[in-house]
């Protein structure tokens, strides 16, 4: 039997990231397992830019040996998440360019996800219980902004969209999304803690699921990319001359 529904799809997704987690039984402290686990923290923005990530901070955090934590983090060099710092590595900072690169192409591929979940509305390829599961991320962002908790905000946000990108139904799309979610996701953090933005996104975000529900490519696409330019607008990038990466940042706890 197919996983076809978005939930289903998420919950197929949320089952890979624990079997490869570093808690994993079959792959208990692997370098992979390790890699999983730091990028899944990085896409719920649970680490600041700037932040210093030590080896053994890390090892200790995740329970494994520093083996495993210096090859994981040789995947995150590699990838731009990370840079290297003062006895470790430091969370990537984004320059007020590589936001308005990152904006620009997550506009275009999030608009094109919204396009094609209405496409798929309208041939009857969503299920209702897919729109409605649409309807409660939107719900959940909004229950999440209202505690003032931007990392809270930043993981129901996130789940939102990744609903979203599941409903597009094209798993290259989906892939493109996640890397890109997880190079951004320190951008959403800090537009959640400013409560402008975080009171404006439950409209935009209403607009893109009803251009879903509508079944209507052009209002669901037109929706999602003007909110993402709009997050664009909204971020607000640490100077371009400050260090990236600075040695004053904390150590990861």
């Amino acid at each position: 039997m197919q996983c076809m529904s978005i939930e289903c799809r998420q919950g197929l997704h949320a089952m890979y990231t624990r079997l490869m987690a570093v808690s994993s039984e079959s792959q208990p402290g692997s370098a992979h397992a390790v890699y999983v686990a730091l990028r899944h923290r990085f896409a719920e923005g649970r680490y600041a830019p700037g932040q210093r990530l030590t080896e053994a901070a890390l090892a200790a955090d995740l329970g494994v040996s520093r083996t495993p934590v210096r090859e994981a983090i040789g995947r995150l060099l590699a990838e731009g998440l990370v840079i290297p710092a003062a006895r470790g590595v430091a969370v990537a900072a984004l320059t007020a360019v590589e936001a308005e690169h990152l904006f620009v192409l997550r506009a275009t591929l999030e608009g094109l996800a919204a396009e094609l979940a209405a496409t798929r509305q309208g041939r009857g390829q969503l299920a209702p219980a897919d729109i409605d599961a649409l309807d409660r991320a939107v719900d959940a962002v909004e229950a999440a902004v209202q505690t003032h908790d931007a990392h809270a905000s930043a993981q129901a946000n996130l789940a939102l969209h990744r609903a979203i990108g599941a409903a597009a139904g094209n798993p290259f799309l989906e892939d493109t999304l996640h890397r890109v979610w997880d190079r951004i996701a320190v951008t959403t953090v800090a537009n959640l803690d400013d409560p402008h933005w975080a009171g404006a996104i439950t409209e935009q975000h209403r607009a893109i699921v009803a251009g879903i529900r509508a079944g209507d490519p052009e209002a669901a696409g037109k929706a999602a990319k003007a909110h993402i330019e709009a997050a664009g607008r909204a971020y607000k990038p640490a100077p371009e001359n400050e260090p990236r990466g600075a040695a004053a940042a904390q150590p990861a706890r």
